[in-house]
């Protein structure tokens, strides 16, 4: 799943109750159970990495900033839970940037979790953000 899916959802529970107990560890740990679910990913990505890697940081920032600016929501904890909903992605990029050959054991598991991924995922991952921004903005 694109990181920008996995901070989308997580900044939507973040506006919508408000409240840290509940949004911080959510953003934290959901990135391991959505990665669980059919999503995006597979040859795709690995065959095109760094595109994939770009497109995905520009596609969450422009998301952020809309939030940003569009919600009354404090843009140091979007962005917060922006990067504690991403940080295992995070990881594994910047991994694979310094050494793709030799992966730690967090990477191999994080790999291992993502079995359902699939290039038409994209089609799932576009209707969650879309989703996500209709909670927010509806």
């Amino acid at each position: 799943m694109l990181v920008t899916t996995h901070a989308m959802i997580a900044s939507t529970v973040a506006i919508k109750t408000g409240n840290p107990y509940i949004y911080l560890p959510f953003a934290a740990a959901d990135h391991f159970l959505l990665d669980a679910f059919p999503h995006f990913g597979g040859e795709v990505i690995e065959k095109h990495f760094r595109p994939m890697v770009v497109l995905d940081a520009v596609l969450g920032i422009t998301l952020f900033l809309i939030l940003a600016r569009y919600t009354e929501f404090s843009v140091f904890i979007l962005f917060v839970v922006c990067l504690l909903a991403g940080w295992p992605d995070l990881i594994l990029a910047y991994q694979k940037f310094i050494n793709p050959k030799k992966l730690p054991k967090f990477a191999k598991f994080h790999v291992g979790i993502q079995k359902l991924e699939f290039p038409l995922g994209v089609l799932i991952e576009l209707v969650i953000v879309s989703g996500c921004l209709m909670l927010i903005f509806l």
